[in-house]
């Protein structure tokens, strides 16, 4: 007895520049369904770049939202269709060191007894992990937005320089020497830390090595 054969798999091969610049025509053009169509292939993006901007701590689901309605809300600002990312981002990030500057006034008031906002805890990582991703964001938490800002996109979410001056509307050029500072001052508080020391080492070099 022959044998049907099994259905080829589908490769879902991740969205191209040109599939950016499709979708960014649709959000300009006001079609029916691209609000929705964006949200389902940027909004992970965005929730995870949130993430790793505020560390452990609370969902983020309610910035997200607010992240896309100032999307919707400035498409026609975009300039490069093919830069819907970027642009996206810097909405993002925007949004984030906003929230921030308020966070940090929530916690001068004594929103809670001791100052400071509760944290959710990290599940599904190891405890030496746990540790270090928690004093990494302490040292975060001492910096302003905008170093933080440049230190996540760089070191953690691994974006390229080009992409991150895209994103904040800066010369790369600037980009390059605020990262550097800001690299400087975030490299030498973890110096002080015994735990992170290691980590420090290589955040010079990869800081001027991709572009």
């Amino acid at each position: 007895m022959q044998r049907t054969p099994p259905p080829l798999a589908v490769v879902r091969s991740a969205p191209t520049a040109a599939d950016d610049a499709s979708l960014a025509a649709a959000l300009i053009a006001r079609e029916r369904q691209a609000a929705a169509q964006a949200w389902t292939r940027l909004s992970p993006l965005v929730l995870r770049l949130l993430r790793r901007y505020f560390g452990p701590g609370p969902d983020r689901q309610d910035l997200c939202q607010e992240v896309f309605l100032r999307f919707f809300t400035r498409i026609d600002e975009l300039r490069d269709r093919n830069a819907l990312r970027s642009f996206l981002i810097g909405i993002c990030l925007g949004v984030a060191q906003n929230e921030l500057r308020r966070s940090k006034v929530r916690r001068w008031i004594f929103l809670t007894q001791s100052g400071e906002l509760p944290d959710a805890p990290i599940n599904g990582v190891n405890p030496e992990a746990r540790e270090a991703t928690e004093r990494v964001y302490r040292i975060l938490a001492g910096v302003s937005a905008e170093d933080r800002a440049l230190f996540v996109t760089r070191y953690i979410e691994k974006m390229e320089l080009a992409e991150i001056a895209t994103a904040i509307g800066r010369p790369l050029s600037t980009t390059k020497r605020r990262l550097a500072r800001a690299t400087r001052r975030i490299a030498a508080r973890m110096n002080g830390d015994a735990a992170l020391a290691e980590y420090v080492e290589g955040l010079g070099a990869m800081g001027a090595s991709r572009s």
